[in-house]
């Protein structure tokens, strides 16, 4: 009997094994495919940038371009008309990915991070909001969580930004970046995967802003212990070396 759930007990562990092996390998390819995915766009609008750079488009008028054909996500949204309203958000990215690119092949100016940051911050509140409007019966409640966890996040991270900045520390923002895209969870793809599924599947609007608004509240946190070890605890770690 003993040998018997021994036995039963080593089947187990195996098949678990297999499993997450199995759960590893899928993982691997996911992640390879949308690599692969990510840097055949890259190349794209690395090519494309480099394209309209030397015919003299500016990134600035790309961002704003862009900013103004996804505000209208939020008319669309409010309507109903998710259809309309996903084309806009993906033209809105497309001329996000676009204008840095053109900044790559021309020049890169404190003013261009700027306006690009504080439009893609403005662009995602606003559809939040245009979702909002869509059902505010059922959506109003889930859309004020996540514009406030989406707020803590980014005021978070202009907060660091500004700080880091000041100081002239390594652990200064990369400016040839938007503050959205640091390290750690509700990342721009995370938001923008989202935004499209939501797009297509409107009724499931509450739970993914409440995930999404749960992953920006770990972001922001993730930031305040960031900026607590880099300007506090490796300040005085420096200090004390210095003096030592």
């Amino acid at each position: 009997m003993l040998d018997k759930i021994k036995s039963i007990k080593n089947n187990l562990r195996i098949s678990e094994r297999l499993e997450k092996l199995k759960i590893k390998q899928m993982s691997e390819r996911i992640f390879g495919f949308v690599k692969k995915i990510y840097d055949a766009l890259y190349k794209f609008f690395d090519v494309l940038g480099k394209k309209f750079s030397k015919s003299g488009v500016s990134a600035n008028l790309v961002s704003i371009s862009g900013f103004v054909i996804g505000i209208f996500a939020i008319n669309f949204l409010a309507m109903e008309m998710y259809g309309y309203a996903l084309f806009c958000i993906l033209i809105n990215r497309a001329f996000d990915a676009l204008d840095g690119a053109i900044a790559r092949h021309s020049e890169v100016t404190d003013f261009g991070i700027f306006l690009d940051a504080a439009l893609d911050y403005i662009f995602y509140a606003g559809v939040i909001f245009g979702f909002a409007l869509a059902n505010p019966a059922d959506n109003a409640v889930a859309a004020g969580f996540l514009l406030f966890a989406f707020t803590s996040a980014s005021c978070a991270l202009l907060a660091y930004a500004v700080v880091a900045y000041k100081n002239n520390s390594q652990e200064k923002l990369n400016l040839r970046q938007s503050p959205f895209y640091l390290g750690g969870v509700a990342q721009g793809f995370e938001t923008f995967v989202a935004l499209i599924i939501l797009c297509i599947i409107p009724v499931w609007f509450m739970p993914i802003a409440i995930i999404l608004g749960v992953l920006s509240l770990v972001k922001a946190l993730s930031v305040i212990a960031a900026a607590y070890y880099n300007f506090v605890i490796a300040v005085k770690a420096k200090k004390k070396n210095h003096n030592g």
